[in-house]
């Protein structure tokens, strides 16, 4: 039978259009199974980067030497966040408080979700006896290599290397003669204040030749100075201009132009006896290494004033290495 060709015309529109649908159809199909892949891959993504969100927070038990703990826990009640925000320092921060910051953040950097409990105690040696029976997991401020070496910790890559640990002759204001001193021969006629179980700084004293006194505190060795009994006691540089710090209330300045540089290199020690130990420690490493390659490390030590500009160019008088 003959065709019109209204009606051919309609079969021709029809078989057109059948075949938009159709190319329609494979498009929505092709554009649907893309959504859904792509949701499953967002969804494998999530889970992937936040499953130590979701994972049970294990607790960590930090250690503080010289009562400082307190001064932690109020840092941290005033910044909460402060373990995941890795860019932030002060330099109203004293060093102990800053290493546990630098602890905090490499273990969370190293995908650990943790909670802290800072235990005080009233010096190093103590914090150091209760490290070594697994009474806490980690100390600041941050033991010397040798220490921890022991076989009963693990020991992390060197946070401070070989020279970067430099101190300064505190003594008070007004002791005009041994703010004049520039030399170790001069200096040699003061009396200094230490603690003989901070192995370093003693020994860099003995090998100096200076009388020197041991208390178990350095509060003590502040009251010490400011009471006349002995000359001056070795400090780390505070990050404010003038470089004096505080100690029980009384203002100790440094004898401009000269230093001493500590030997050794400073570690973070996890106790091998305290819980999750090698857990934490695995991601302390990872995190530390972190920390280490962006920068954040040196960062934060000049922010508190222990890599000083102010001092950089002043004499050591010792003891850079070792005898």
């Amino acid at each position: 039978m003959a065709v019109s060709q209204a009606e051919s015309c309609s079969r021709l529109a029809c078989g057109i259009a059948r075949e938009k649908l159709t190319k329609r159809a494979r498009r929505r199909g092709i554009r649907k199974a893309f959504r859904l892949g792509a949701s499953l891959f967002s969804t494998v993504l999530a889970v992937s980067f936040a499953s130590p969100a979701v994972s049970e927070p294990i607790e960590i038990s930090i250690g503080v030497s010289d009562s400082l703990g307190p001064s932690i826990v109020e840092i941290m009640d005033q910044y909460p966040n402060l373990c995941s925000e890795e860019e932030f320092f002060s330099d109203q921060w004293l060093r102990t408080a800053l290493e546990f910051i630098i602890a905090c953040r490499a273990i969370h950097l190293g995908g650990l979700e943790a909670t802290y409990t800072i235990v005080s105690y009233p010096n190093s040696a103590r914090t150091r006896a209760e490290l070594l029976k697994g009474s806490v997991a980690i100390m600041v401020d941050f033991p010397w290599g040798d220490f921890a070496s022991h076989e009963d910790l693990y020991r992390s890559d060197a946070v401070l290397r070989v020279g970067d640990f430099v101190k300064g002759i505190y003594t008070r204001p007004d002791h005009t003669e041994l703010l004049q001193v520039r030399t170790l021969e001069e200096l040699r006629k003061f009396k200094a204040v230490s603690n003989e179980t901070w192995i370093y700084d003693w020994t860099a004293l003995q090998r100096m030749q200076i009388e020197t006194f041991t208390v178990s505190r350095y509060a003590l060795m502040g009251g010490t100075v400011e009471g006349r009994r002995v000359d001056f006691l070795v400090g780390e540089f505070p990050g404010v201009s003038d470089l004096s710090q505080y100690i029980n209330g009384y203002r100790f300045t440094p004898v401009p132009g000269i230093k001493i540089a500590l030997p050794g290199t400073r570690h973070v020690a996890v106790s091998k006896l305290a819980p999750h130990a090698k857990e934490v420690f695995d991601a302390l490493q990872v995190g530390l290494a972190a920390l280490h390659y962006r920068g954040l490390i040196r960062k934060g030590y000049r922010s508190v004033g222990f890599f000083n500009p102010l001092v950089e160019d002043w004499k050591i008088l010792c003891c850079e290495t070792a005898d």
